[in-house]
């Protein structure tokens, strides 16, 4: 019971699972994309969603600032394979509404410190 509580009030960012409809808010609200790419059933890409995307400092500003979206490699729905494309996963891409990058992307162990490093490039490009 207490696990299920936590979990319910854990900070976590708010994923879009469409590409094409986060894009759609992002213009319309002026804001920027944090796309992560994840493979379906990876140890790495699940430690990276709990670890790395619940609970953090860091969380809502992300929220604030932009429109997250979750993309499982090979998945039906669409995405901008050739430009967000990648062949080490989970791969972090910050973009923005343009689809612009505005920062490398991270591909691989992304860690709560390369997140942290980012703070000031992520929010004040």
């Amino acid at each position: 019971m207490f696990l299920l509580f936590t979990t319910l009030n854990a900070n976590h960012i708010n994923w879009y699972g469409d590409y094409d409809k986060a894009h759609q808010k992002a213009l319309k609200e002026d804001k920027s994309l944090m796309v992560l790419l994840i493979q379906k059933d990876s140890k790495e890409s699940k430690r990276v969603l709990k670890d790395i995307f619940i609970n953090q400092a860091y969380i809502d500003k992300i929220n604030k600032e932009y429109i997250s979206v979750i993309v499982t490699y090979n998945q039906k729905q669409s995405y901008p394979i050739e430009m967000l494309y990648t062949d080490i996963f989970p791969a972090l891409f910050f973009l923005d509404k343009h689809e612009l990058f505005i920062y490398e992307p991270f591909r691989g162990d992304i860690t709560k410190e390369m997140m942290e490093s980012l703070k000031w490039k992520i929010f004040y490009y």
